[in-house]
């Protein structure tokens, strides 16, 4: 599951609109009090009005917006080519060429936690003939030795197609692309990160040694429908987290009798970030300053650059507050 700190006291409020009726759930509004903190009117997925913490503008010590796009999961992409440096493919016949994977973390968060899986060609005048062959005798060997699971280890893509498990692949000259694939999704139980793996080639040669026979370059994923995990999912753990904060009752510690809150983050929806950390401090013994966060996942309408929130009036409230500038009811 994702992990999260808390600072002294953490609060997501996910925000649906900024409209100062109140009356729809995900509505919000800025308010200022007489004694010159600000504070956000709110209404949660329950319907019930709630109140933030009451926040002195001075006390802020950071006020940050962060685009849905920016907290995307970025894929990693494998690409496997064989290196013709090491290796004369014509000298390649009868013998055995093995790819070795190795995920990392399965089973536990520890990277020590590994599976290993070996795929293994066996050069033939058809595989050895070129780069392209290879390949494509590499892209089937893989597929075939990966087990098969609901949610794959890992996605094998020759030729900007997909292989699984039987397949017959077309083979490219530049190389077999692994794409990092999607895991099983739980609300704050299971997030959906994919294992992280290495790859390496062993050729056993009598005369040299060990030979790493290809290369594995790894970038960011281009390949179409595999790029990213949207930020949502982390999004809606951290709203799971934070309500789990202000009481047990709220991850099912009093099962049956527990709370069970209602969500407002979609998981078809993307979301916009407005991140205030700040510090309450009082008089006396409690001068020191007890850090706090409070932060607003604005759903975003639109997509591209028609993408638009209510971020930008969230941020640009607090930060008139900060430069002395706001009242009440000054359009947060």
């Amino acid at each position: 599951m994702a992990n999260f700190n808390t600072y002294q006291t953490r609060n997501l409020y996910v925000v649906k609109a900024v409209d100062s009726s109140l009356d729809t759930a995900g509505d919000i509004y800025m308010g200022t009090a007489e004694t010159g903190e600000i504070f956000f009117k709110y209404v949660n997925g329950d319907g019930l009005a709630t109140r933030t913490d009451l926040i002195r503008p001075e006390s802020i010590v950071s006020l940050k917006k962060t685009a849905a796009a920016d907290m995307d999961y970025k894929l990693k992409m494998h690409t496997l080519a064989v290196d013709t440096t090491a290796v004369t493919l014509s000298n390649l016949v009868g013998k055995t060429l093995n790819c070795i994977i190795t995920f990392h973390g399965v089973g536990s968060y520890d990277a020590n936690d590994t599976y290993a899986v070996t795929a293994s060609v066996v050069g033939n005048s058809t595989n050895t003939a070129n780069a392209t062959a290879m390949h494509k005798a590499l892209a089937e060997a893989i597929a075939n030795v990966l087990p098969v699971r609901q949610y794959p280890l890992l996605k094998v893509f020759s030729n900007g197609t997909e292989v699984k498990k039987g397949d017959t692949a077309t083979g490219a000259a530049g190389g077999v692309i692994l794409v990092e694939a999607p895991q099983k999704y739980r609300r704050g139980l299971m997030d959906n990160k994919p294992y992280d793996f290495t790859v390496a080639f062993v050729l056993h040669d009598g005369n040299t040694g060990d030979i790493a026979w290809a290369t594995d370059t790894i970038t960011d994923s281009n390949v179409s429908g595999n790029t990213v995990i949207s930020s949502t999912y982390e999004i809606a753990d951290l709203e799971w987290f934070t309500l789990g904060e202000r009481g047990d009752d709220k991850r099912g510690y009093f099962y049956p009798m527990n709370y069970e809150p209602t969500y407002l983050v979609d998981l078809t929806k993307k979301y916009d970030i407005v991140s205030v950390e700040f510090y309450w401090q009082g008089s006396a013994e409690n001068v020191q300053k007890s850090p706090r966060m409070i932060q607003f996942a604005c759903e975003v309408t639109g997509s591209g650059s028609g993408a638009t929130s209510d971020a930008e009036t969230i941020y640009g409230a607090i930060k008139d507050a900060m430069d002395g500038k706001a009242g009440s009811g000054s359009g947060a």
